[in-house]
C-alpha cells in the first residue's frame, strides 16, 4: 500500500493556464500537466533562487522530495520545449 501524499503548502498561483508553441493550435498539440506542487518547486527553486532545505521547509515537505519535485517539473519543462509540446499550468487554488 503505498504511503498518503503529504500536503505540501502552496504560495503562488501559475498566470496562465497554459503556454504552448505560437501559431499550433492547442487542440493539434500533445499537453504536458505540470503539477501544483512541481510549480511551487520552480519558483521557490529556480525564480527566488532559495537554498532547497529552506523551499523544502516553505513547503513543508523533506528536502530530498523537493529535489524531487524539482526535477521532475525541470524535466516537463524541458521536454514541453524541446519538442514542442503545450505545457498545462496548474489552476490556481489547486493543491
Amino acid at each position: 500500500m503505498p504511503r498518503p501524499k503529504k500536503s505540501r503548502r502552496l504560495s503562488c498561483c501559475a498566470p496562465c493556464s497554459m503556454f504552448k508553441p505560437n501559431g499550433i493550435p492547442s487542440a493539434e498539440l500533445q499537453k504536458i500537466q505540470l503539477e501544483a506542487d512541481e510549480f511551487e518547486a520552480l519558483n521557490l527553486g529556480d525564480v527566488i533562487k532559495m537554498p532547497q532545505i529552506d523551499a523544502a521547509k516553505a513547503m513543508g515537505i523533506s528536502r530530498q522530495t523537493f529535489g524531487y519535485l524539482l526535477a521532475s517539473a525541470r524535466k516537463k519543462v524541458a521536454t514541453a520545449i524541446v519538442q514542442g509540446n503545450a505545457l498545462l499550468l496548474p489552476k490556481s487554488g489547486s493543491k
